[in-house]
């Protein structure tokens, strides 16, 4: 009698909580129906040439771009292969507007690679989620000047439609990472490789380092470059998965999206689709588990040199997760540093900037010694514009400014997720952008148009949000001092 009562209040409760299910998802789906604008090709249709992890997926680096190219030729063909009536210079999928050009003739959204004919080192690039490989162009080619064979990869998903991005898992990206850091090591043998890892990147050079430690078959790099990493993502994400169990109903594709914005960037998407919030809660929760796993063992001691660019207001990622899950967990052996940029401390400003990041910088001047370098790249005081790096060494609570030779920007009042790895006169993304070699640029990064709102398609937030880092040179120095360290 009780088992049958127990079993009849479990049933209850998988079907309490079914039907709750089934809410939120015709909830968020009735939302999305509304909110979101009318799905193009670009969002509902699927490439059969892009990048899948198993048994019949590319062996080599090589493979891996060779299919790559069929995927873009398929790409062309059924997307760029008619002229669009009325198609404006920012239209990325019509066929001979300057997106498109730039999407489609530079490697902006490929994987490719930079040599030297004897390297003294490699490295590879891991940009972000609806990113291209041109997100960390600048910091590769900082690394290639310094004599090192550089690999941008494409992680799969990526540089050709946001669709794609509906079907791709995140172990296609750890796939395709291994394959890249295994071609990287064979360009250069016996020679220091770094990753370089933005946003998504983060995670994925992290776990792939924590996976080398148990994987004699993975290439352990020697040191990590992490920029805005993703470390941690609110599990929102996956409630908001729900809804695209509706996608397939017909009339509510929308379901699975959570923003349908117009594509004018030639290497980001702007459309957002749940599939890829889901998958990089999944990453980061299998990195978690691993840095878990790695803690109780005690073999954190073999995680690579880390160094951390993360700007102190992060719209996209949950900061301060990299201090507490990432570096509060590495060993006290004094060469990881984290480096954050903090906002604008001017005494004009201060009354405008919200009270959360300043509870940030509160919290971290609170910190006890700690066992990594601190670097917190801000203001030297509030009637200045003068930026210094305030440093604390390992063990120490003692905060020392040091001079940098730069200053904040007009109008700039704090740093950003998109900003961080990205140099201020970049042609696409610069606030003072400088001329492309070859004119395929848009300067998108030089400041917000003017005018009423509700009168573009955008918010205006969206175009305001800072998307090059005017203090670039500290990553400069940091990747000189890495180098000075690591290559004889």
């Amino acid at each position: 009698m009780i088992l049958r009562h127990t079993a009849r209040l479990a049933i209850g409760a998988i079907l309490l909580v079914a039907a709750i299910v089934a809410a939120v998802a015709v909830g968020f789906a009735a939302q999305a129906w509304w909110r979101l604008p009318d799905l193009s090709p670009w969002h509902t249709e699927r490439l059969e040439n892009e990048f899948k992890a198993g048994p019949s997926a590319p062996r080599t680096f090589p493979e891996y771009v060779a299919q790559e190219q069929r995927l873009f030729a398929e790409l062309e063909r059924r997307f760029y292969s008619q002229p669009v009536a009325g198609a404006s210079e920012l239209d990325r999928y019509a066929a001979g507007t300057l997106a498109a050009r730039i999407a489609l003739q530079t490697t902006g959204n490929r994987s490719h690679e930079l040599g030297h004919a004897a390297p003294r080192g490699a490295a590879v690039m891991l940009h972000g989620l609806t990113d291209g490989p041109y997100s960390l162009e600048s910091v590769g080619r900082e690394l290639h000047r310094r004599g090192f064979h550089v690999v941008w990869l494409r992680l799969p998903g990526h540089g050709t439609i946001p669709g794609e991005l509906r079907h791709v898992e995140w172990e296609d990206w750890m796939a395709a990472t291994a394959l890249a850091l295994r071609h990287a090591a064979e360009r250069a043998p016996g020679k220091p490789l770094y990753v370089a890892g933005y946003s998504t990147g983060g995670p994925l050079a992290l776990l792939h380092a924590l996976r080398a430690m148990d994987d004699p078959s993975l290439t352990m790099p020697t040191r990590l470059l992490l920029f805005s990493p993703a470390i941690g993502v609110s599990r929102f994400a996956v409630m908001t998965n729900v809804t695209s169990l509706l996608a397939p109903v017909p009339g509510l594709g929308k379901a699975a999206w959570l923003d349908v914005v117009p594509e004018f960037d030639p290497f980001k998407y702007n459309s957002f689709p749940v599939n890829g919030g889901l998958q990089i809660w999944g990453l980061t929760r299998a990195l978690e588990s691993g840095l878990a796993r790695a803690q109780q063992r005690g073999t954190l001691d073999r995680m690579p040199p880390v160094t951390a660019f993360q700007s102190l207001v992060d719209s996209t990622v949950m900061a301060a997760d990299l201090g507490t899950r990432v570096f509060g967990r590495l060993p006290a052996k004094g060469h990881h540093e984290l480096v954050v940029f903090d906002v604008n401390r001017n005494a004009l400003l201060s009354g405008l900037i919200a009270p959360g990041p300043k509870r940030a910088f509160d919290e971290m001047e609170a910190l006890p010694a700690l066992p990594f370098r601190l670097a917190i790249v801000g203001s030297r005081s509030s009637d200045s514009r003068e930026v210094v790096e305030w440093t604390r060494e390992p063990g120490s609570r003692e905060k020392l400014p040091h001079a940098t030779g730069l200053e904040w920007p007009d109008n700039v009042f704090s740093m950003g997720h998109l900003a961080v790895p990205t140099p201020i006169d970049d042609p696409m993304y610069g606030l003072r952008p400088r001329q492309a070699p070859d004119g395929l640029a848009l300067p998108l990064g030089r400041g917000a148009p003017s005018g009423e709102a509700g009168a573009l398609l955008l918010s205006l937030g969206q175009l305001a949000r800072l998307r090059s880092n005017p203090f670039f040179p500290v990553i400069v120095d940091r990747i000189d001092a890495a180098v000075k360290a690591d290559v004889p």
